[in-house]
């Protein structure tokens, strides 16, 4: 059973502000090692579960987060950007998806630091359902045949995956108060359960997402700037003063069409 965890930040024990997981901010070392702590412990339980080799996708903001030099001896780690499959980078060589510190789609109540892959999003629609990035790294794993075991984020962004996926192990990791706020485990208690949650999961089926298609992909932005910008790409469609529309043969596709738009929206626009 080979296995990829996908390890994200702000869906992690203790991290409830920008500065615990943004480059260059006061707290930023928190955030890495609280993504450090949480691999190891995840890699740990999958290889004493059966696991025959785990892969590490470090996939937060510029995928560069976790040393190398910190990682347990027997696992392997993806980390750079920019990389075909983002999210999922070594999904063609896994048998099973573990997402960690996964958190909730933009405009969740309650959902610690919620966005959906970029900030510059409001509101994302594959093939008209609202999705974040939970669903969205289970679709293009999907696509290739791979199935989610395990997920684990704030308690928002474990009953979005539950709404999706049956086979499967969750963990939270805290429950959220506000955005900004969290009532969490403490590390210690968290990395057991990460371990623990792991060890099960590797004995799972797991669950297989796919979606129908051609993929149809509305991204609502946060101002009309940046969808005036995304209407550069070709095919692009405008649905009104904020949304884009635009479809893809096929999930890798419509994926890759998403973070195209997500490029196009983040032109400089003087701050206003």
């Amino acid at each position: 059973m080979k296995v990829l965890i996908s390890v994200d930040a702000e869906g992690l024990q203790g991290i409830t502000f920008g500065t615990q997981v943004l480059p260059g901010l006061g707290l930023y070392q928190e955030g890495r090692d609280a993504m450090t702590d949480s691999i190891n412990a995840v890699a740990a339980g999958a290889f004493k579960g059966g696991a025959t080799s785990v892969t590490v996708v470090d996939s937060h903001d510029g995928n560069r987060n976790i040393p190398a030099s910190k990682i347990m001896r027997e696992a392997t780690l993806i980390s750079g950007w920019p990389k075909e499959l983002s999210m999922v980078e070594g999904a063609r060589d896994a048998d099973i998806l573990f997402m960690i510190g996964y958190h909730s789609r933009a405009g969740t109540l309650n959902g610690v630091l919620d966005h959906t892959y970029s900030t510059n999003v409001h509101r994302l629609w594959i093939n008209g359902i609202e999705t974040g990035e939970i669903g969205l790294s289970a679709a293009v794993a999907g696509k290739l045949g791979v199935r989610v075991g395990l997920v684990a984020g704030d308690a928002a962004a474990v009953g979005e995956a539950r709404e999706i996926f049956k086979d499967c192990e969750f963990a939270v990791l805290k429950n959220g108060l506000s955005r900004y706020s969290a009532n969490s485990l403490s590390s210690e208690k968290a990395l057991d359960l990460l371990k623990t949650s792991a060890e099960k999961a590797v004995k799972h089926h797991g669950s297989l997402y796919k979606v129908k298609e051609p993929v149809k992909v509305s991204v609502e932005f946060q101002n009309s700037g940046m969808a005036d910008n995304c209407m550069l790409l070709p095919d692009a469609v405008r649905k009104d003063a904020y949304t884009v529309e635009i479809e893809g043969n096929d999930m890798i596709n419509a994926y890759k069409l998403f973070r195209v738009l997500v490029s196009l929206s983040s032109f400089y626009h003087g701050d206003y």
